[in-house]
């Protein structure tokens, strides 16, 4: 994909990256033996090839409504298609994020500073969910409004390895991604306007697969202590020409939550700009937690009866003289879900610059 001289200092240190790892790839991948029993899902390439397309201005009809993939002709699998709940403190209550009202968002007509810093991932628990247990977690935002018109949007992109070697409970604490580095990856995120977009997706691929070699040589090239790899403020082009190439090397990859990129307003006039997309999502300081639209029942059925503390779902009638992980762990088993904190921040014209 083409990138401006304009753009080129800024994207030198992602494409070099790509050209240090893909001769190291090249020469592993004839080490690697599949394993044929595994099930082969949908071609990966085809979710991720376009994704970036309704934000990216080399793309024709970038920043159209029409030109927003729906949810059932690019997701592998309606099923397993993100949601967005928020969590709402003063009620300790969780609820829809689509549900969040005018009145709750910032009444300012101009850009905002948000900060996304990662929580937990809690896999399902039993017998029949022993697949989700190592995954990879993905969590992208993007400006859909240039800023002030001189560059492409940009857009901030997280990839964190969250793998159990021996198939037992994982949490973010345990992997070291709640460290003050990993936990500011995403926290310098400017929304233009007050909006933009955002996407959660975790899959799971084979340990014997070209994508965990290629997250472990960009850790090792970044010097990333633990398995997360921030790429912060890139153009959108950019990070669609990355994530095509990362996807080349996602083999047999089946997905446990999976979402296109879907709007996010943070303020009043965000919400009433005609070319917003839809559906949407409000943006607010607080908690959210993502999960699949295959446990909306069992989730949305508890969900009164749920508390979301420290980034963990937990019984509210659960023993509090437990730990939390340990009320965590018996809080709805069969739902995986994945929780972040937001900040939203109004900026002014000198702020954003």
């Amino acid at each position: 994909m083409p990138i401006s001289r304009r753009d080129l200092l800024t994207e030198a240190p992602i494409l070099g990256l790509l050209g240090a790892i893909a001769p190291e790839l090249n020469a592993a991948q004839t080490e690697i033996a599949k394993d044929t029993n595994e099930d082969v899902p949908h071609d990966s390439y085809a979710f991720w090839n376009g994704f970036f397309d309704s934000v990216n201005p080399d793309v024709q009809g970038s920043g159209q409504k029409a030109a927003t993939r729906g949810p059932a002709d690019q997701l592998p699998d309606p099923g397993v298609q993100t949601q967005y709940l928020h969590y709402k403190s003063d009620e300790k209550k969780l609820r829809y994020a689509t549900e969040i009202g005018e009145g709750e968002l910032l009444d300012h007509d101009a850009d905002v500073a948000v900060g996304i810093s990662l929580s937990q991932y809690r896999p399902a628990i039993g017998s029949t969910a022993t697949n989700e247990h190592a995954a990879q977690l993905r969590l992208d935002t993007t400006q859909i409004y240039p800023f002030r018109n001189l560059l492409a949007p940009l857009a901030w992109s997280s990839i964190a390895s969250v793998v159990s070697q021996k198939g037992e409970y994982v949490s973010l604490d345990r992997l070291g991604l709640k460290t003050d580095q990993a936990a500011q990856g995403t926290s310098k995120i400017l929304l233009t306007k007050g909006t933009g977009k955002i996407a959660v997706n975790i899959s799971r691929a084979p340990q014997t697969s070209m994508f965990v070699k290629a997250l472990n040589i960009i850790m090792q090239g970044l010097k990333t202590a633990a398995p997360l790899v921030s790429l912060p403020a890139i153009s959108v082009p950019a990070l669609s020409a990355f994530t095509q190439t990362m996807s080349y090397w996602e083999d047999r990859t089946r997905f446990i939550m999976a979402g296109n990129l879907t709007a996010a307003v943070a303020t009043r006039q965000a919400l009433k700009d005609p070319n917003r997309g839809s559906p949407y999502i409000g943006l607010i300081s607080g908690d959210y937690l993502m999960f699949a639209q295959q446990h909306a029942d069992s989730l949305t059925k508890e969900m009164g009866n749920l508390d979301l503390v420290q980034g963990y779902l937990v019984r509210k009638d659960a023993d509090q003289n437990l730990p939390l992980q340990a009320r965590a762990m018996s809080a709805i088993p069969d739902v995986s879900y994945f929780s972040i904190r937001v900040s939203v921040k109004a900026l002014d014209s000198s702020s954003s610059s």
